[in-house]
């Protein structure tokens, strides 16, 4: 048996998910760019040591990748694709997400606010 050091036990508990933490707010679409949507969830990922994928280099690579692709305990990979208020999908993003959901995996269409991101992640939604 492997003998964890403090550091590694801090890491594996933190990838663990207890419960929905409290977020204030109410569930409609938050006002503002997609970019602000994005920055507070990718800050949320980071700070409870959550692994993703975010393509920050749209210009390279193919059209219609969706925003965060979100790796958690269990094997869950959660896919979202955010959207600002008012905001559509594109004919890629459609595309990738029929293809994704066609194969079982875990697809979130146009997630317009935090709090649902959130109820999304633990389960909730």
């Amino acid at each position: 048996m492997t003998a964890y050091t403090k550091a590694d036990r801090k890491y594996l508990e933190a990838m663990v998910i207890k419960a929905e933490p409290d977020i204030p707010c109410k569930d409609t679409p938050d006002p503002g760019l997609e970019s602000i949507l994005l920055s507070k969830c990718t800050e949320f990922l980071r700070d409870h040591h959550y692994k993703f994928f975010h393509d920050y280099s749209k210009k390279i690579n193919e059209a219609g990748i969706l925003d965060l692709y979100i790796f958690l305990p269990k094997r869950r990979l959660v896919v979202m694709e955010l959207k600002a208020k008012g905001g559509r999908l594109s004919k890629e993003q459609k595309e990738w997400i029929s293809y994704l959901s066609f194969h079982g995996y875990e697809v979130y269409r146009g997630v317009r606010s935090y709090k649902r991101f959130i109820k999304i992640l633990y389960g909730k939604d």
